[in-house]
């Protein structure tokens, strides 16, 4: 068996699985209590708003898979929100904008992830509201210590957050960012999220608070409305599925990009990916060219089905698959032009949870970028998404910006069931990342027999990397791999560079097993955030 440094958390009555060690905590307590694994997720998914504010929080989107053991059934929620009456390829255009914008007001979409909650809460919850949010109210009324992860990407938005609201007074009071291990308080978040707990989501879509933020955008040229708020309503959704080595993998439909990780799978239908090494370069190349077809898929076709018309029996076709496998070649062919916009810095948060009665939680949030689009609305603590980068501004493209659609979403939660019965949840964030990420999991679990922690532990490698320390041509690679895997790679025509042994470049991916032969599950958190796994 591989070495492995972290160590998985086992439990027959629950487990929470989270990047941040107050997260995990908090959903473990919930658990505690006697919350169901909704309520955990919930409860750390606050949690992380708090403490990785620069990530998730009231003001980003969310999905999630939940496996109902009551209806043994897999359940999906999209709760993404919207574009603005004022949001369209032409009322951009007239601006004098050529590509969405990736900052500021005109990114901003309706924030989806509160209706998130209480949708997800209303249909499966078991706690009171306010006992479910109690600990992400305290730690953003009393403080908490910050992680160099987190003073970070606050030193790298100091300009973004001056610029755009009050983001500057909350996380550089005084003008100085923290450092390690100082107190970061977040007053005006733990009063919106003790109302929200209190009053329910129309506080943010037709009350006080989304009064406050609307007003906000407005005056600085938002094409929302308050009738967008008061429209937006979270959508349950039936998960598409593959079957990949025996094992039935599930992702949203679309608006989210969880077909793109279907796609890959198909295309290895028939391809032996043991026959290679693990962390070889023939390896690396034929997923990396089988990323490059989806990704073309994706850019090309994933939209809001509401809005267009998005070909699903075409893109996980088998024969199409195999069809377009064939076309991989020795050596890397070019990437196709993209019609989104890159990834700025892939800022999402990803986890699990599962409770003793069977239920298991996939879940995803995010503010897309590092702070979202920077709009931070003074006195609600609501740090703004910029969902709307996932536009484009491409007149009769099925992702064109309109109003009252989603746009192409990156966000992604992952199950997998083996005979009908839960197996895997799974994901990360990472932007592009994580349909690559969740590709090379699973090629660890189910082609290589890796353990959870050696698949979650296991160099990573990722092409056109979120952020901007990597060109978005490149194909990096943890330097675990060696400077041989590095060298054929780029004599197959890969730009190859080289990142840290264990980069979060790669994602921050949390993984729970359920393990029926021995009635337990077991949870893992990825080194590269600053998440344990926890068990009751």
């Amino acid at each position: 068996m591989p070495d492995t440094f972290g160590t998985p958390a086992y439990g027959a009555d629950g487990v929470v699985a989270a990047p941040h060690y107050l997260a995990s905590l908090a959903g473990v307590n919930v658990l505690r209590d006697g919350g169901g694994a909704v309520d955990a997720a919930i409860a750390a998914n606050m949690v992380m708003g708090v403490v990785w504010p620069q990530m998730c929080g009231p003001g980003g989107d969310l999905f999630a898979q939940v496996w109902s053991a009551a209806d043994r059934k897999l359940f999906g929620v999209n709760a993404s929100g919207r574009a603005g009456q004022g949001m369209s390829v032409g009322a951009y255009r007239a601006q004098g904008l050529e590509s969405m914008p990736q900052r500021g007001i005109r990114a901003v979409t309706v924030p989806g992830a509160v209706d998130g909650w209480f949708s997800l809460h209303q249909r499966f919850g078991r706690l009171p509201m306010p006992r479910v949010a109690r600990d992400a109210i305290q730690h953003a009324r009393d403080g908490f210590r910050v992680t160099p992860f987190v003073v970070s990407a606050i030193r790298a938005s100091a300009r973004l957050l001056a610029n755009n609201g009050g983001g500057a007074d909350v996380f550089l009071p005084g003008g100085v960012a923290p450092s390690p291990g100082d107190t970061l308080l977040e007053p005006d978040l733990a009063h919106t999220l003790e109302q929200l707990a209190t009053h329910g989501p129309s506080l943010m879509y037709s009350g006080a608070l989304g009064g406050r933020i609307l007003e906000f955008l407005i005056a600085h040229g938002s094409g929302l409305t308050a009738a967008d708020f008061a429209a937006h309503h979270s959508e349950w959704v039936e998960p598409l599925c593959v079957d990949y080595r025996g094992v039935q993998v599930y992702e949203l439909p679309p608006n989210s990009q969880g077909v793109a990780l279907l796609e890959m799978l198909q295309m290895l239908e028939g391809f032996d990916v043991a026959a290679h090494p693990r962390t070889s370069a023939q390896l690396v190349h034929q997923l990396v060219e089988r990323k490059k077809l989806a990704f073309a898929d994706r850019d090309a076709y994933v939209a809001d089905p509401a809005r267009a018309d998005v070909p699903i029996d075409l893109l996980l076709d088998p024969e199409r698959a195999s069809d377009r496998a064939r076309r991989v070649g020795p050596t890397a062919a070019p990437s196709l032009p993209r019609t989104v916009g890159r990834s700025v810095d892939g800022d999402t948060i990803f986890l699990s949870a599962a409770d003793r009665d069977g239920n298991v939680v996939s879940l995803i949030q995010s503010l897309y970028a590092a702070f979202g689009s920077g709009v931070h609305v003074p006195g609600t603590g609501v740090t703004l998404h910029n969902r709307g980068f996932g536009f484009n501004l491409i007149e009769g493209h099925p992702n064109a910006l309109a109003p009252d659609k989603r746009p192409m979403h990156t966000l992604m939660p992952g199950m997998a069931l083996r005979d009908g019965e839960p197996w895997l949840a799974f994901g990360t964030r990472g932007a592009d990342g994580q349909p690559q990420t969740g590709l090379q999991l699973l090629n660890g679990l189910l082609d290589f027999g890796l353990d959870l922690q050696a698949a979650m532990e296991a160099p990573r490698w990722v092409h056109s990397a979120p952020g901007g320390r990597f060109p978005a041509t490149a194909l990096v690679l943890e330097d675990r791999f060696g400077a041989s895997v590095a060298e054929d790679l780029s004599a197959r025509g890969h730009e190859v560079l080289l990142a840290d042994a264990v980069d979060h470049v790669m994602g921050t991916a949390q993984m729970i097993e359920v393990d029926r032969s021995r009635g337990c599950y077991i949870a893992s958190s990825d080194p590269r955030g600053d998440g344990v796994a926890l068990a009751v």
